[in-house]
């Protein structure tokens, strides 16, 4: 690759058992890799997750200086895929009424596309909005704009995720020196690369089974109907064979020699037991280890079975499943599916659906193999040249030294956002308590109001309190603490909570407003004398 030649893309994958870089050029159609690595995560990554940003940080920097060095060039930015346990889908449904016989718009339906993106999840964010199916008066359409109606009834998809799997990629990328070209959802790019359109047309389950999570993802029509990450994977059977014992750095080796997620039944009486020996001279029955294989890989597809059938899609799904990930290579992987999930139609995707080749400089990374078909979905969805300066690859040793210290300083602002963050949030939610102890008040001095109306000092308390609650509780305080939180994901569901506790106590001030207007209407002295007058009246008749 010549030095000048900045053309290349690079795409970093953060696994649960690895994370890996790759970087490759497209021509004529064709990807070819230059470039990969890879390094163990070391309890860095858990069930997709950053959680140890440190540990993260040096095993990115690692990848992306031995991607360099291959070549011989600077990276500057590098797409990332978004995966993890708290990635999943959410439905949910937008109504508008048009007042009158209207053609429907691209505008109306954008505007209802954008206002089901505005719908809070606590501590999540929307990470990508499907839309699915529209009712225009009764009638189910696939594309509305155009068509005449009055009511219509939109359904949504938006795939969310933790607020803190976007924010602890950023860190670690920021730390790393390097820009995020683009945050993509590993499961859905996984699905365009692996995928076929009949299959996706048709109707098809793609199944990830990663090493501490499977993911789910359903397909009809050629829209997304469907995601869900289970916190299931490899590394649990894993763990079950731990408990046989087995040394934890021989299990992965024993599962890969020993997997077999449908074992055939065998004539036990011609059959000679079989062991294995482990590292300290201990002896397993074979047979023991393959029971605790099967098991855990029936327990996860029974979980990939249930969440088909909380799809809805189950009996709709004309072109099957599809597998992929590192356990789909176990030995009867696809038996074990038509068995667990009744679905006839299942086929292991070894690769994906484009022309990828190697060339000398690529390393270990296979083509042909499950295991690696995520990080060549999100390389082959790369648009945008990811190359920097030409170097000769030897690092330097005072480039390196003031980037440690402007990550020392990013890391010093962020945890001094963060606190600034959790204080203003910690200022909201006091803020949220009075305006609930204000709708209490003001409930209170309703039933006084009720009770005791006669009363004036009765009468005028509660309008001294309904003329002055509102700017004590919601006036510049309120605005203050809410404006300090606009425009951050993660604080949505509290902001609409401030808002709804707002609307609620201004509801509570106007029927106390109108409690007082009666009371002093009934209790005035022309009022009193008309009750009098008629006391006296009905004296007289009886």
């Amino acid at each position: 690759m010549a030095n000048s030649d900045k053309d290349f893309i690079v795409a970093i994958e953060l696994g649960s058992s690895k994370i890996c870089g790759i970087a490759g050029k497209k021509k004529d159609g064709t990807m070819h890799i230059l470039a990969y690595a890879e390094e163990q995560t070391a309890g860095c990554v858990k069930r997709g997750v950053v959680y140890n940003i440190e540990k993260t940080y040096q095993s990115v920097n690692n990848i992306i200086r031995k991607l360099e060095t291959v070549l011989k060039t600077k990276i500057s930015r590098a797409y990332v895929g978004l995966a993890g346990q708290s990635v999943r889908s959410y439905k949910c449904v937008i109504k508008r009424n048009l007042l009158t016989q209207s053609y429907i718009t691209n505008e109306a339906i954008d505007a209802m596309s954008q206002e089901s993106l505005e719908i809070p999840f606590n501590d999540y964010e929307v990470l990508e909005n499907f839309p699915q199916e529209f009712i225009v008066d009764s009638s189910v359409i696939a594309d509305p704009v155009g068509v005449m109606g009055t009511n219509i009834e939109g359904e949504f998809l938006n795939v969310i995720a933790k607020n803190t799997l976007h924010a602890n990629i950023e860190t670690v990328f920021a730390n790393v020196g390097i820009s995020v070209a683009e945050e993509l959802i590993s499961p859905l790019q996984l699905a365009t690369h692996v995928l076929t359109d009949a299959e996706k047309r048709s109707g098809c389950a793609l199944v990830d089974l990663g090493a501490d999570t499977t993911t789910l993802v359903v397909y009809k029509n050629n829209i997304v109907r469907y995601l869900v990450t289970l916190p299931l994977g490899g590394n649990n059977i894993n763990k079950d064979l731990s408990t046989l014992p087995i040394d934890e750095a021989e299990t992965e080796d024993v599962k890969l020699k020993f997997g077999d997620a449908c074992q055939e039944l065998e004539d036990t009486d011609d059959t000679e037991t079989q062991y294995y020996t482990t590292s300290d001279g201990r002896q397993i029955e074979v047979s023991l280890i393959k029971n605790v294989i099967e098991a855990r890989m029936g327990e996860i597809i029974a979980n990939v079975r249930n969440q088909i059938v909380n799809s809805d899609y189950s009996d709709k799904l004309l072109a099957g499943l599809v597998i992929t990930g590192g356990c789909s290579k176990m030995k009867n992987i696809v038996k074990a599916f038509v068995k667990n999930t009744k679905i006839d139609k299942v086929r292991v995707a070894n690769k994906v659906n484009q022309m990828v080749v190697k060339t000398s400089n690529a390393g270990s990374v296979s083509i042909d193999n499950p295991s690696t078909t995520t990080i060549l979905s999100l390389l082959l969805s790369g648009t945008i040249s990811c190359g920097g300066e030409s170097f000769d690859g030897t690092p330097n040793i005072f480039d390196q030294q003031l980037k440690d210290e402007e990550r020392r300083q990013r890391q010093a602002e962020a945890e001094a956002a963060a606190k600034a963050e959790e204080k203003d949030a910690t200022t909201f939610d006091a803020v949220k308590a009075e305006i609930r102890a204000a709708i209490d008040k003001v409930k209170g001095q309703r039933n006084e109001l009720l009770n005791y109306g006669r009363d004036k000092k009765v009468r005028q308390k509660a309008k001294n309190l309904s003329l002055t609650i509102l700017d004590e509780t919601i006036g510049e305080r309120y605005e203050k603490a809410a404006q300090a939180l606009q425009g951050k994901d993660k604080f949505k569901q509290s902001l609409k909570e401030g808002f709804d506790l707002v609307e609620i106590l201004k509801d509570e001030v106007d029927k106390l407003t109108n409690q007082v207007n009666r009371a002093n209407s009934e209790n005035s002295m022309w009022e009193r004398f008309k009750r009098t007058v008629s006391d006296i009246v009905n004296d007289d008749n009886n």
